[in-house]
């Protein structure tokens, strides 16, 4: 009878799973808002490659519609991979204006890193904190740490720009923001949507040379830029 009870107990289980529904993870959730936002099937017939690329967008930015429309009829090398179209949309989008406010003079500057992958004999990630006047900033959650920090090391988030995502998240006005990328600078410029005040490569040749890095940096922090 046991028996038999048990195994009733089982099929229940394997009956209820398989018409439960599997969860819905929050990046999946927001591609699905972003691909509603933008209703892309009126923008011709590569609208699911367009949806696709746009859902790797920030919620909270709106692309042009000329910009979507043109993605139809424009040729774009391979453009029916998702990537592609990504970086047909990045390149032809608006940039988000974000004038930097030089850091005020004093001792000592807090910063985030984040993502940043040695390519070289010096740890980035150990070498930042021997510099006296660098403080750095860990809270509970990425877009806390990045909102407190003066001075932002971030890479590009990998092929999909994922960088985008943080920066949008955060007032940019009163912080230093560098790109530590394989990626070249163009590239950077391109498809970041947000200000970058600096883009480097992940490699020195010693740790004296990175806390020299950081000496620069905190003198460029604080000087008001230039207009182009």
């Amino acid at each position: 009878m046991k028996e038999i009870i048990q195994k009733a107990r089982v099929f229940a289980q394997m009956v209820r799973k398989f018409f439960e529904a599997e969860p819905i993870d929050k990046k999946t959730i927001i591609s699905r808002k972003v691909c509603a936002k933008y209703n892309a099937r009126k923008y011709g017939p590569l609208h699911i490659f367009i949806e696709i690329a746009a859902s790797n967008f920030p919620e909270n930015y709106q692309l042009d519609e000329d910009v979507l429309k043109a993605a139809n009829t424009n040729a774009i090398d391979d453009i029916y991979h998702p990537r592609h179209m990504l970086y047909y949309l990045l390149s032809n989008a608006k940039k988000v204006d974000s004038p930097r406010q030089p850091l005020p003079i004093k001792k000592s500057y807090s910063y985030m890193i984040w993502q940043i992958f040695n390519l070289s004999k010096v740890n980035i990630v150990t070498t930042l904190p021997k510099h006296p006047r660098l403080v750095e900033i860990r809270e509970e959650t990425l877009e806390l740490s990045a909102s407190k920090a003066e001075i932002l090391i971030l890479t590009s988030g990998g092929d999909y720009f994922e960088v985008n995502h943080l920066l949008s998240k955060i007032d940019l006005t009163n912080k230093y923001v560098i790109i530590c990328s394989a990626f070249d600078e163009s590239e950077i410029r391109d498809h970041v949507l947000y200000r970058v005040d600096r883009k480097i490569s992940p490699s020195f040749g010693s740790e004296k040379e990175c806390l020299l890095f950081v000496d620069e940096i905190i003198r460029e922090a604080t000087t008001i830029p230039l207009k182009s």
